[in-house]
């Protein structure tokens, strides 16, 4: 079956969607967002073999959930706009479609995957679809089973969604699109919540699925793992195909990756800035080129690293005194925990998914009561919070309004509350959207929002959750220099995050939390040389101190490493 351009159906709507080659096209695609002036793509074409494990990676706002929008028919059947050209699985028109026909060919996972959560048991959730399907019961079962064990929430049937973590949430999003058993497989920014050793578990997982069933996968997001579990790697920018080929060759064009605003990866990386002419890809090939270099290992490292210098730090502002947290009907999260924080620490929270987090922040914050214990805060203290999903927290009908709601309880002249709220939004790079919608926004966007929300208030103590996530490396470093200029301004940081990149490069302690426990505290260098403990936990140390301890020396960072090897005259 043939496409028309325009937004009119072609017939044909019931034609079978099976086997053809390329599986996915994509002819002369244009898209405008209606009541936008900028279309998104311009004549995109590309093709998918089935299969195939495609890798579509680009910043933010070069079309990578427009083009999973187009991909499963909701680009132009639901949301309305400017469409030309074509898409097409195993040669059928997708918007001719009607959603049942597509459901069992085109899964998606949304970057926003919470909109799709709307049951109050886990398995309720992966069985709607399959239910729907008209499948017989114990199919739908054992398509449940499968599903779930495959992302690792196996035994977690009977929670409520709204009770898990994001990363769990994120997973259970997932597990429900798998159990569709669709054809092509769509995943946007799939590894925003996830632990580190979670994102390999899941990315191996689904090769496997692609090699053993055939499913073709298509990949979107900023994150250059998912490159490194692709055959195909495409690079998008501003809607035009930028780059196509395989990822072990694209992965090791840094300057591509920089002026793109995605970071590339750690040793490709290190040794561009080097001046190296071969960039490793991988630890082994990072050592084997050391040797060529004739940089040589030494031995006297101690297996702690090296000792951090004392932090000159303030009064107590915020403790957890033998605290202990249960989720009505659900088992203890925290027992008898204490913690603290002084003024003028800040500090990285990490560990695996479900391990309390998002929760131990809440605590602190005083949204959550604890069942035991006492959480207290120095008086006169104002504590700001960012929530890890920003939709929790966005609500008027423009961008100006929500930096200044908060702004408007504390009688702060109108010429004042002006100057704060551009300030804000100017900080955040937002200040020429002040008149938006904030669910006009993309994801990041909208998370940059809820921080200029919260700065705007001037609180002692920034709690955020999460603050980079949906934000491409040059917003992620952008935001992240942001908190480091607050923190250096006297204010008291405590951030949850999955990156040990910005553990690394930005906090001075860094704190390990594991099944509700604290498994490491203390500061951020002597830390991460705990290797072991930190597998224990699904977390590994940056790919630069690994390679550094391997040479006989600690280096946290690149620029660490290169003043490391100019003292030992390499």
């Amino acid at each position: 079956m043939s496409c028309r351009s325009g937004n009119k159906q072609t017939t044909g709507e019931k034609q079978n969607l099976s086997g053809a080659a390329p599986l996915v096209e994509i002819t002369d695609l244009s898209f405008t967002y209606k009541k936008r002036d900028k279309p998104v793509f311009r004549g995109l074409n590309l093709k998918v073999a089935a299969g195939e494990r495609l890798a579509v990676l680009g910043p933010s706002e070069a079309g990578k959930s427009t083009l999973a929008l187009c991909l499963n028919g909701l680009i132009p059947r639901m949301i309305k706009g400017d469409f030309a050209g074509c898409v097409t699985v195993a040669g059928v028109a997708v918007h001719a479609c009607r959603p049942r026909q597509l459901a069992g060919q085109v899964g998606l996972l949304f970057q926003d995957f919470e909109a799709q959560l709307f049951c109050t048991r886990v398995e309720q959730e992966v069985a709607f679809g399959p239910e729907n399907l008209g499948l017989p019961r114990e199919e739908i079962k054992w398509r449940v089973e499968q599903a779930l064990a495959l992302v690792g929430l196996n035994g977690l049937q009977s929670r409520d969604p709204a009770t898990l973590s994001g990363g769990q949430k994120q997973l259970l999003a997932l597990a429900a699109v798998l159990a569709m058993h669709p054809r092509v497989l769509i995943l946007d920014e799939p590894t925003t919540d996830l632990d580190p050793l979670r994102v390999e578990e899941l990315l191996a997982a689904l090769d496997r699925l692609s090699r053993d069933q055939g499913l073709t996968l298509i990949l979107l997001g900023q994150d250059l793992r998912l490159a490194r579990h692709a055959s195909r790697l495409v690079l998008l920018e501003q809607g035009e195909v930028v780059a196509d080929g395989p990822p072990e060759v694209i992965l090791r064009q840094v300057d591509t990756f920089r002026r793109l605003g995605l970071r590339p990866l750690d040793l490709p990386a290190l040794f561009h800035d080097l001046g190296q002419a071969e960039l490793p890809l991988s630890l082994t090939e990072a050592l084997a080129q050391a040797r060529r270099q004739g940089w040589r290992p030494r031995p006297g490292i101690p297996s702690s690293g090296e000792t951090a210098p004392p932090l000159n730090l303030g009064p107590e502002l915020l403790a957890l005194r033998q605290v202990s947290f249960a989720y009505p009907g659900g088992s203890f999260i925290f027992q008898d925990l204490s913690l603290s924080f002084r003024q003028g620490e800040i500090t990285a929270i990490l560990g695996p998914n479900g391990s309390g987090k998002t929760t131990l922040l809440k605590l602190l914050r005083g949204l959550l009561k604890p069942t035991a214990g006492e959480v207290r805060v120095a008086a006169g203290v104002r504590v700001g919070f960012v929530f890890q999903n920003p939709d929790y927290q966005l609500f008027a009908e423009r961008v100006w309004d929500e930096v200044a709601f908060g702004l408007r309880f504390h009688g702060l002249a109108p010429q004042e509350l002006d100057r704060r709220v551009q300030e804000a939004l100017h900080r955040v790079h937002l200040l020429e959207l002040a008149e938006e919608d904030p669910f006009s926004l993309t994801k990041g966007q909208r998370q940059r929002l809820a921080v200029a929300a919260v700065l705007a208030l001037a609180p002692q103590v920034i709690i955020l959750d999460e603050p980079t996530t949906g934000l491409d490396h040059r917003e992620r470093k952008d935001m992240l220099d942001l908190i480091q200029e607050l923190h250096t301004q006297g204010h008291t940081i405590i951030m949850v995050t999955h990156s040990i990149w910005a553990a690394a490069n930005y906090t001075q302690r860094l704190l390990i939390l594991k099944d509700g426990q604290i498994i490491l505290d203390g500061p951020t260098r002597e830390v991460l040389a705990q290797e072991e403990v930190l597998a224990q936990c699904r977390l590994r140390p940056p790919a630069v101190l690994q390679f550094s301890r391997k040479l006989g020396f600690l280096a946290l960072t690149a620029a660490e490493f290169k003043e490391k090897l100019r003292e030992r005259g390499e």
